[in-house]
């Protein structure tokens, strides 16, 4: 008895981290960086070379802008497994990234282009249906030049070819095509196609809310129900929060807007994004007597550090700054902008600020 309990014990041990990286997987792909970066941290520390934690923590790194420790941890992901898609596909994403860097010379981004092609190709072979594989090799015909084996004809015949054998992928990437070539009624179209092949796909309710909401003018009823419908199907995801807390500033819904940001901290409580954009949205209305709803907006996104993909703290205390300007509180201003700076000393717009103010 003794013998089977203690085989049954030490296999659930084994199992662990392979729960510990399924988990952060899930978190990862719901935008959940800051929970998922500890839990791989750890594992990591365990086994320095468990190539899916190597493959996460990349993810991670890229969605912080960490392109360097992404490569890394990809290289490091493939050479531990070198027929996983999804390893190369990793690789390929954190190649891109890279490329996308203002620090990297043009040379080194060419260099990276092609390489970033060839991760692309072969982790298409080794998986076609890699939704991070195809998205970054649509990306690299729409934005590599042609020197490098980019062009806008590539990714539509790419896009095309997806589509005979997947039309939901296929349709999702052409809308990003769409997106790119600023076509947003085509783009919004082909994203209706997407959801009518799958209603429960979060993203692209999402990415079709912003696309109302973005209209000019604004279609605030259906981007509002595109978000609730997202909602609905994950409550625990930040995006569809954002989309409805700008379209309540946006109209002055204030009731509305405080039921919303109320909403998204009890489910989403470490990302405070839609706070930040609810305060932006009140600070450049100019309406004067919301100046106190903004202050507060930007103080809650300043308690804790923020998500991947949301704005830096720098730019937070540069927000506020210019909210405590307008209220007339010039010395707290200046402080605030001075602490954007030690944050950020490149950041202009609060360099601009504060030399205004001094």
């Amino acid at each position: 008895m003794r013998s089977r309990i203690a085989i049954l014990f030490l296999s659930l041990l084994a199992a662990v981290p392979l729960l510990a990286a399924d988990s952060a997987s899930e978190l990862i792909e719901k935008g959940h960086y800051k929970r998922a970066e500890a839990m791989i941290r750890t594992q990591l520390q365990q086994n320095p070379n468990d190539p899916l934690a190597n493959c996460l923590m990349s993810k991670i790194d890229v969605a912080f802008s960490r392109y360097d420790d992404a490569i890394a941890h990809a290289e490091k992901a493939v050479a531990s497994d070198n027929n996983s898609g999804k390893f190369h596909a990793q690789l390929e994403d954190a190649l891109g990234a890279k490329t996308g860097d203002p620090k990297a010379g043009m040379f080194q981004k060419m260099s990276m282009a092609r390489r970033m092609k060839s991760e692309a190709d072969i982790a298409l072979k080794l998986d076609p249906t890699n939704l991070d594989a195809n998205e970054d090799l649509l990306d690299f015909y729409l934005e590599a030049p042609g020197i490098t084996g980019g062009g806008q004809d590539k990714a539509r015949d790419f896009a095309n070819r997806v589509t005979q054998s997947d039309p939901k992928l296929g349709y999702y990437l052409q809308a990003r095509i769409a997106k790119h070539e600023k076509h947003p009624e085509e783009a919004q179209r082909l994203l209706l196609q997407v959801i009518q092949a799958d209603a429960n796909h979060y993203n692209a309710r999402v990415e079709l809310a912003d696309l109302y909401l973005n209209a000019n003018p604004p279609d605030f009823s259906k981007a509002e129900e595109q978000a609730r419908l997202a909602q609905k199907i994950d409550p625990q995801r930040i995006g569809a929060y954002a989309i409805l807390a700008v379209a309540d500033a946006k109209q002055s819904r204030w009731k509305d807007l405080d039921l919303v940001l109320a909403d998204s901290e009890k489910n989403v409580p470490d990302d405070f994004g839609p706070h930040y954009q609810a305060g932006r949205i009140v600070l450049l209305s100019g309406d004067a007597q919301q100046l106190p709803r903004a202050e507060a907006c930007f103080r809650k996104y300043l308690t804790q550090d923020p998500e991947a993909g949301t704005p830096p703290l720098a730019a937070a205390h540069w927000r506020l700054g210019q909210v405590l300007e307008k209220e007339g509180r010039k010395d707290d201003a200046r402080a605030e902008l001075q602490a954007a700076l030690k944050l950020d000393p490149n950041l202009k717009e609060a360099q601009q600020d504060l030399k205004r103010l001094k």
